[in-house]
């Protein structure tokens, strides 16, 4: 196996001392242009890579961003939307010679006890949160603790903390008006989780604000609620179209949903759910923008929110 190679063995093979070395490297003003040059070609070839863990340990920091994912059951499947959200951020990471280290846990028990050990060994110091909810344990910890961290999703009990998010109020009016406008439904239903997360309740508000300006009538139901939706739909004939707050959702009520054939508008839009969803309208949040726009707020500390812009997957209609 080949061994790797060392700022000593870049300076024995130049002729130069190791800090001649670490300082041609780290560009430093001192070294002439000329012996930069030749130093970074030697290690090129030599292929040098620079511990740049080391590097943040000495200062007591990891160059890793810990990834904090929402209380999730062990039998859950995978979100694509969570999915997407991670590839963004490594995308935007990269570059940066940054590592991602997640914690995903059935309880926020266990899952407060995971990113205090991130924080405790690993010398984590930096956060993205796949969620934002009221009364958090996680980021109460990491606001108590004053580390740096920013959620996806908008923190509405805490205006201090940073976030990235979509405009959701917005997407759920476009939901609403895409039904009305491309299918001329009279009576709408929306589908929200029994969970009802944030992003759901403001695209329900969206939904809601848009029927009531002009003049329609919509219904909702949730999960996991005394009746079953195909119960609810056959008591509510007059539901003539659909809005259903996530993809995870209308892929666990799609067989149900299929028989009765309504015109339907789902937000996500990754490639797998599209598989599943078929012919629906699906409103593209643009998890991978998420990520990458999280990560750049992360490390500006200038910077309080970024609100990315969300689209139909077939780009004809794009909000802010």
């Amino acid at each position: 196996m080949r061994e790797i190679a060392t700022i000593k063995d870049i300076a024995q093979k130049a002729n130069v001392s190791p800090s001649t070395v670490s300082r041609a490297l780290n560009g430093n003003s001192r070294i002439s242009k000329e012996t930069v040059t030749k130093i970074k070609k030697m290690a090129s070839e030599m292929e040098y890579y620079p511990n740049y863990a080391a590097q943040n340990l000495t200062r007591g920091d990891a160059n890793i961003v810990g990834i904090v994912f929402p209380v999730t059951s062990r039998d859950a499947p995978a979100n694509p939307f969570h999915i997407d959200l991670m590839r963004g951020a490594s995308s935007a990471l990269t570059p940066m010679h940054y590592e991602m280290l997640v914690a995903i846990s059935a309880t926020e028990k266990e899952l407060l006890s995971s990113v205090k050990s991130m924080v405790n060994q690993a010398k984590v110091h930096n956060f993205l949160i796949f969620y934002a909810v009221k009364n958090d344990p996680i980021t109460a910890y990491l606001r108590k603790k004053k580390l740096n961290f920013v959620i996806i999703g908008d923190p509405s009990d805490n205006s201090g903390d940073r976030y990235v998010d979509n405009n959701n109020v917005a997407a759920g009016e476009a939901a609403a008006k895409c039904l009305i406008d491309n299918y001329h439904v009279l009576h709408p239903l929306f589908i929200q989780s029994s969970k009802k997360w944030p992003y759901e309740t403001s695209r329900l508000k969206g939904y809601q604000q848009y029927l009531k300006q002009n003049g329609y009538d919509g219904n909702v139901w949730v999960d996991n609620s005394s009746q079953t939706i195909d119960d609810f739909l056959k008591n509510h004939a007059k539901i003539d179209g659909i809005v259903c707050a996530d993809d995870i959702l209308f892929a666990k009520l799609n067989s149900s949903l299929q028989k009765f054939k309504l015109p339907t508008v789902c937000f996500n839009s990754s490639r797998l759910m599209g598989m599943i969803l078929g012919d629906s309208e699906k409103i593209d949040m643009q998890p991978r923008e998420l990520g990458q726009e999280a990560v750049k707020l992360l490390f500006n500390q200038n910077a309080h929110q970024k609100i990315v812009n969300f689209k139909f997957s077939d780009n004809s209609m794009q909000e802010n």
